[in-house]
């Protein structure tokens, strides 16, 4: 067996770590006290081994907050959250919320909307944080809220803003009329979003939102139908393609919303 060789320095080299660590962790009395006792037992060599560990783990855990019931945290600096321990059982709930038919790009996920983003956009908060977490590393900063778990969705085949009005006054109206009736009908209720990730670098939500716990009503249906837009046909295929073309018909004829000014 070889012999381990320690450097006569090396007590002077402890002390110092030892020093080190004192300034470092102020504050944490018990801990220090326990150190000191303990050196006298493992030597110079393991108080020096003791000192790197002990600086090793405060500066892994040195962050803005508390890890949560997941093992992350929020980041005050960043604005992001992230995960240092995940939780071992994170994986049982998610499906309850969220289900990928396309990983990592088209998906299915349940919410509740908390806010209005524009007359056809808006903020849905996800309850469980490790099925928020996963579509969230998909979405730019600008277009998510970690802090309070929320997403912007944008809705698919509907577009307020292009009104086709030369009226500028009745634009304005116009959208805010939409805002404020998509406020009534959907702040603070369940929806499933049907959901792409799209944009690039500004990549956000785009899709369906069906309201309710069972999910069975199409807001983005529900739009057109009332005039609230038209049917859009450049976001892609829509597998209730018939239904669009017969609500849009449908609020024509009845000069509803948007085709108040159409003749």
């Amino acid at each position: 067996m070889m012999a381990l060789s320690i450097p006569l320095d090396w007590g002077r080299t402890a002390r110092r770590a030892l020093r080190a660590l004192a300034a470092l962790c102020r504050g944490r009395a018990a801990q220090l006290r326990a150190a000191r006792l303990g050196a006298a037992r493992l030597g110079a060599g393991g108080v020096a081994a003791l000192a790197l560990g002990v600086l090793g783990a405060a500066s892994a855990g040195a962050h803005s907050g508390a890890l949560d019931e997941f093992g992350g945290h929020f980041d005050e600096r960043t604005g992001v959250y992230h995960y240092h321990r995940p939780a071992r059982d994170m994986a049982l709930r998610k499906e309850e919320y969220l289900e990928w038919v396309r990983f990592p790009v088209q998906g299915i996920l349940k919410g509740k909307v908390v806010a209005m983003a524009g007359a056809a956009s808006l903020w849905v908060y996800v309850d469980y944080r490790p099925a928020y977490q996963e579509v969230a590393q998909q979405v730019a900063v600008t277009n998510r809220d970690d802090r309070q778990q929320r997403l912007r969705v944008d809705l698919s085949h509907v577009s307020p803003e292009e009104t086709g009005a030369r009226d500028k006054k009745f634009e304005s109206r116009f959208l805010q009329r939409v805002e404020h009736a998509l406020k009534q009908k959907l702040l603070d209720q369940p929806v499933t979003v049907h959901f792409a990730i799209v944009g690039g670098e500004d990549s956000r939500l785009r899709g369906m939102l069906f309201q309710g716990e069972a999910g069975k009503e199409n807001v983005n249906l529900w739009m057109v139908l009332n005039g609230w837009s038209y049917y859009v046909l450049t976001d892609g295929d829509n597998k209730y393609d018939q239904l669009f073309r017969q609500a849009e018909d449908i609020a024509r004829r009845q000069k509803s919303g948007i085709w108040e000014h159409v003749r």
